[in-house]
């Protein structure tokens, strides 16, 4: 790739994680998510957990939103002038980001999928932290004078976490100094 083209690409792949960043951010604030919202833990008659359920019909709203707006921002998007120096067209470091500014015009077209991730890790003797993120991978067509090239773009937010707590086994409590 010539280096005025990467100039262009890493512009270009910058724009696109604020779009879909920010769109993240849009969706978090106008639902006010947080873990009970979209996860609803189930318990036993003895208070021990039985099952985590997802409500999958507000996640299943936040996901097609996100693509909306991703694509709808996209599609709104204009062509995006974009001033790169002369130098950056050089094979000379010393030229890089020097000389006059020429004027490109980059226009972004694109695809973005979103979906869910969860994950329970261990977090401690007997804690889990379960955490449900939404991911969005982005196939976008960058197209700028003499240069057309796709990039693939993922990013992830966490939507929900938590640590589930569960009782200190015996053994272990015994190992500590605890009571024989």
């Amino acid at each position: 790739m010539p280096r005025g083209a990467e100039v262009l690409h890493s512009y270009a792949e910058t724009n696109m994680f604020e779009i879909l960043n920010s769109t993240i951010n849009e969706i978090i604030e106008k639902y006010g998510i947080n873990y009970t919202d979209l996860v609803d833990i189930s318990y036993t008659e003895t208070g021990t957990i039985a099952a985590i359920n997802v409500d999958y019909v507000l996640a299943n709203k936040i996901k097609s939103e996100v693509s909306m707006i991703i694509s709808q921002k996209l599609s709104d998007q204009d062509e995006i002038p974009v001033y790169v120096p002369l130098g950056a067209f050089t094979n000379n470091m010393y030229m890089m980001g020097k000389g006059p500014r020429i004027k490109f015009i980059l226009v972004q077209r694109g695809c973005v999928q979103a979906d869910f991730e969860h994950s329970f890790e261990s977090a401690g003797i007997n804690q889990t932290m379960h955490t449900l993120k939404i991911v969005l991978d982005a196939d976008v067509a960058l197209m700028i004078p003499f240069y057309n090239t796709h990039t693939r773009m993922k990013t992830s937010a966490i939507l929900a976490q938590t640590v589930i707590n569960g009782e200190c086994p015996y053994q272990y409590y015994r190992l500590q100094g605890g009571r024989n």
